[in-house]
C-alpha cells in the first residue's frame, strides 16, 4: 500500500522542485522613452505617445508648479 511518509516526501519535493525551477513571475512598469512610436498595453486599453520638441526656456519650472495652474 502507499505509506504516508513517501506521500509526504513527495509532496515536499515537488514543492522543492517547483520553488527552483518555476522562478516567480513580475510586472516591471514600463516607462515610454521620447524615440518609442509604438503601442503600450495598459489595463484599461492601449496608448501612444508622441514626442514634440520644444524650446527649453531660461529658468526651471517645476512640473508640480506647473500642473497646478
Amino acid at each position: 500500500m502507499i505509506e504516508l511518509r513517501w506521500v509526504v516526501a513527495g509532496v515536499i519535493f515537488g514543492m522543492l522542485l517547483s520553488t527552483v525551477f518555476v522562478p516567480p513571475t513580475r510586472k516591471q512598469k514600463i516607462l515610454p522613452q521620447p524615440h518609442d512610436s509604438g503601442l503600450f498595453h495598459t489595463d484599461s486599453g492601449c496608448v501612444r505617445f508622441v514626442a514634440d520638441e520644444v524650446p527649453c526656456s531660461a529658468e526651471p519650472d517645476s512640473l508640480n508648479l506647473l500642473a497646478s495652474k
